[in-house]
């Protein structure tokens, strides 16, 4: 079992994603061990709204993906104390939210899985990342 820290892009393409790209990801969830910090259910659910509103999945689809989204990640982590910091530090090359996946991923040593193909070429990435 492989670990990752998987950011809120990933987790919605792998919850409601259409595309072969979605159908991939889901097929290797259950060979991961997911981690992110507690953030990631704030992003997710704020996305989610986004799609709803946009009319791109219904309502009960989107119900549905955010109870689910809650059981896939495997450890969450406090978005205070040595992560803000380290967040906090890489501002200048990415927004406090997407520093702390990377800073999540940098501290454990684990790939960073995103679906953002802008943040996963950033300059100064402190981790590795894989695009989905």
């Amino acid at each position: 079992m492989s670990d990752y820290v998987i950011d809120a892009s990933a987790l919605v393409l792998a919850l409601v994603g259409k595309t072969d790209a979605a159908d991939a990801l889901r097929a290797r969830l259950p060979e991961m061990r997911r981690h992110a910090p507690h953030l990631i259910d704030a992003e997710v659910g704020n996305v989610l709204r986004r799609h709803e509103q946009a009319g791109h999945i219904g309502t009960r689809e989107a119900d549905t993906a955010l109870r689910v989204a809650g059981l896939l990640i495997d450890d969450r982590y406090p978005h205070v104390g040595a992560l803000a910091r380290r967040a906090w530090s890489l501002r200048h090359n990415f927004s406090f939210y997407d520093a702390l996946y990377v800073a999540l991923a940098s501290h454990l040593d684990v790939p960073l899985l995103t679906a953002d193909t802008r943040l996963s070429r950033a300059p100064g990435l402190a981790c590795r990342a894989e695009l989905v």
